[in-house]
């Protein structure tokens, strides 16, 4: 376990962190809320946690990248789970940026704050052309997120969750000239 943890990201506020293998106990709030994961229509049980967990590991192995744990800075509290990703789209994987903030920090503009970060990780240190954001149509303050960062909705699509369709919509910015 490493004493000093190697922040993958940093804003004026927060501070991220890869997600490590004993960090249910941290994760387990945020997941298991299901006012936070409305878009996933539940929050987690104690397996899909584990699972989400060991996901995130793998992404990290195979993809270089994933969500991380965000701390603020000035508290070390978690706020937010985010980070850019690798999502598989219907026309091929796309580097992705996702976020999902405790909703005790909701309406304190964290939602941006971890966007932008994943954008500019996306970006400026994988070297991605295109980022996108996959978002459920009804998941109005996640929209508004993507659009405060400059996404535009870019196509739909239909992901087969728990034995049920869910559209969603593929917001996407182009790499800054």
């Amino acid at each position: 376990m490493e004493d000093i943890p190697h922040w993958i990201m940093q804003t004026e506020r927060l501070r991220f962190r890869r997600l490590r293998a004993d960090d249910f106990a941290l994760i387990a709030p945020i997941l298991q809320d299901e006012q936070i994961m409305y878009a996933w229509e539940h929050g987690f049980d104690y397996n899909e946690v584990c699972d989400w967990l060991a996901d995130e590991l793998r992404r990290y192995r195979e993809d270089g990248c994933g969500h991380c744990a965000g701390f603020d800075r000035q508290t070390g509290e978690l706020v937010a789970l985010a980070g850019a990703l690798v999502e598989q789209l219907p026309e091929g994987p796309a580097y992705g940026v996702a976020y999902i903030v405790d909703r005790r920090h909701w309406g304190k503009g964290y939602g941006v704050e971890c966007a932008t970060a994943s954008l500019r990780r996306a970006f400026l240190e994988l070297g991605a052309d295109r980022a996108v954001a996959v978002i459920r149509p009804e998941n109005r303050p996640s929209r508004r997120v993507a659009e405060a960062c400059g996404m535009k909705p870019a196509g739909e699509f239909i992901r087969h969750y728990r034995g049920k369709d869910m559209p969603h919509i593929i917001y996407e910015l182009r790499r800054p000239e």
